[in-house]
């Protein structure tokens, strides 16, 4: 279902987190089977299998469904038609995200087609008209006058969707050997969340964390930063408001010239207030251009203005696309992710599954976006009921293969 224990079932909403509030609401939105389902979001703060349960639950309710996500598989495997909002207008398509990507670009493609043709049959009709407007033609140069006006060019609006540029580059690679883990252990008190991990990581793996929410990933990715070579202690603290030991019991040995980018679920922590969009990220390369900087920002779609915009005012959305540009300025060779996609649109979640998958460097991912799991990693950590941690190497297809329904 959507996990909500049992010891919560009797507290109040006000005693509730944000993620757990969201689930009770969903879940009082399902109960009764109502003739309409009005979603705004449902999968966020859902983990995969509560997105698959929900899935599962929406494609056999048998009233209407109007939803707004930004999970192009939940989209494609729950919606039979697409309203999409675009060119000034909304124009509904049949079928699933997909098809409806597919539809737009060909009928697009063919009204640019068919203005191309008027635009060259104008041409040559304005040239008649003009060669012979003065002459005894003029019968044929009024009908062309009038051909003309009938072939007007039809006017095609400009897209409203604004498509980030995400590229991840490294200044240096580093060694063969990323990380060994012996034994990584990791308990709250007594209660255990990671058991006794032991891996490997080599040079380019792509590793997709997956559990339950509450499972331990960002546990482990805590584990692992606490002693990395780039990533200060302190922005641990801060993103994670634990004060205790990251590490229990184990080692964690980083490899040779290791860099490591860190985008925190809690990213927006990062970001002290106080100071301009540009101030913030030109700090980490000091020595940069003011125009790489200002490249940087209008690649991840601020205007040019909002390079002076106050750090304290930033939506979460802002948040996440500026600690992407500063991913980008500091050329790291290991990502370390932690639900990127969170308030991420579409088109940026799209932008940043193609630079993950260009990126020549490591990554650690944590997310619940499927497609971006699928179309990733190259090896999966699932998180087990029993804290201990699967560890798959191959791709999330493979992995679903041999995974018992």
């Amino acid at each position: 279902g959507l996990d909500i224990p049992d010891e919560l079932h009797e507290r109040t909403m006000g005693e509730l987190q944000g993620g757990q509030k969201v689930r009770v609401l969903l879940a009082q939105a399902l109960f009764g089977n109502p003739q309409a389902l009005l979603l705004d979001e449902p999968t966020n703060h859902l983990d995969l299998d509560s997105i698959h349960w929900l899935k599962t639950f929406l494609n056999r309710y048998e009233g209407v469904l109007i939803v707004i996500s930004h999970d192009r598989h939940f989209l494609n495997g729950v919606c039979t038609h697409i309203a999409d909002i675009d060119y000034q207008t909304i124009i509904t398509y049949t079928g699933s995200y997909d098809d409806m990507v597919v539809a737009k670009t060909q009928i697009r493609s063919q009204i640019e087609g068919q203005n191309a043709q008027r635009e060259k049959k104008i041409a040559q009709l304005n040239e008649f008209i003009a060669r012979f407007s003065a002459g005894t033609r003029s019968s044929q140069v009024q009908s062309r006058r009038k051909e003309v006006e009938r072939l007007q060019v039809t006017e095609l609006a400009k897209s409203n969707i604004q498509r980030p540029f995400l590229k991840f580059e490294q200044k240096r690679p580093s060694g063969k050997h990323i990380m060994e883990l012996e034994g990584v252990t990791k308990s709250y008190g007594n209660a255990p969340v990671i058991r006794n991990f032991t891996a490997s990581i080599t040079r380019g793996e792509k590793i997709a964390l997956m559990g339950r929410n509450g499972a331990g990933k960002t546990t482990l990715l805590n584990a692992l930063l606490a002693n990395s070579p780039t990533v200060p202690e302190a922005e641990l603290r801060k993103t994670s408001g634990y004060d205790g030991e990251f590490l229990t019991e184990g080692k964690v040995i980083w490899g040779h010239e290791a860099a490591v980018g860190y985008f925190a679920q809690d990213h927006k922590a990062l970001i002290q207030p106080g100071m301009t969009v540009f101030e913030w990220l030109h700090q980490w390369d000091p020595a940069a251009a003011h125009e790489e900087i200002r490249g940087l920002l209008g690649q991840m779609l601020f205007p040019r203005d909002d390079a002076e915009k106050r750090t304290d005012v930033l939506s979460g959305g802002e948040a996440a696309r500026l600690i992407f540009c500063k991913l980008m300025l500091q050329k790291p060779n290991i990502l370390v992710l932690d639900e990127p996609t969170n308030h991420l649109d579409l088109e940026s979640i799209n932008a940043l599954n193609i630079a993950l998958q260009r990126y020549p460097g490591t990554v650690l991912l944590v997310t619940h976006d499927e497609d971006l799991i699928d179309e990733v990693a190259t090896r999966i950590w699932h998180f087990e009921a029993d804290h201990k941690i699967t560890d798959f190497k191959g791709a999330y297809e493979e992995y679903q293969a041999g995974v018992p329904a």
